[in-house]
């Protein structure tokens, strides 16, 4: 008898559903996670896989052991955006302010030039708070969970770099070093351990 093992992103549907607002909510919830005390001090596995995914796309994972994340906000779907995210890092005592526009593709495709409309609103926001937010510090990021490179992702790559985004895997966003060692959150490991594509 075939052992039934259920996966949280794969069922019976012939349609994805909704299964990029199930990887916002999730993405959001790590982001956060990499600032908080009761991380770090409970969950220490799961605080580590956090971290090093927001140092990822900051593009930081070098200096990650030498700066603390002292705040994480984040919105979903402003201004059509997937997630809006707002950091502040300490490094070497100083603050640095971040912000991270985030576009997620479960297995889909991006249209009509969306990328760029989203990057234009949020240059537009932070225009006006170069000191705050000096343009270095602004990101841009496209997450996929397509990744076999094959037509399909190839025509997202050339997408992400016709509008100046980072392209990433869902899975290119954790930690290899800890070989995917389980964390401390059945949540996460459902989604980033188990093999579920």
């Amino acid at each position: 008898m075939q052992e039934y093992r259920p996966y949280l992103m794969l069922d019976n549907s012939d349609k994805n559903g909704h299964a990029e607002t199930m990887i916002d909510y999730v993405v959001s919830w790590c982001l956060r996670c990499s600032c908080h005390l009761y991380t770090k001090e409970c969950q220490p596995i799961l605080y580590h896989y956090c971290k090093y995914m927001l140092c990822k796309l900051l593009g930081k994972v070098h200096e990650m052991d030498n700066l603390t994340i002292d705040d994480v906000h984040v919105w979903k779907q402003e201004q059509y955006i997937d997630l809006w995210v707002e950091v502040v890092l300490l490094v070497d005592k100083k603050k640095e302010k971040h912000a991270i526009l985030i576009e997620n593709k479960y297995f889909t495709g991006v249209h009509d030039d969306q990328l760029k409309r989203y990057k234009s609103t949020f240059i537009d926001y932070y225009g006006n708070r170069s000191d705050e937010f000096p343009k270095d510090n602004l990101h841009y990021v496209l997450i996929t969970c397509i990744y076999d490179v094959d037509s399909h992702y190839e025509a997202l790559a050339t997408a992400a770099k016709a509008a100046d985004f980072g392209i990433y895997h869902l899975y290119e966003l954790l930690d290899d070093s800890l070989c995917n060692k389980a964390s401390e959150s059945d949540i996460f490991n459902e989604l980033f351990i188990r093999e579920w594509l």
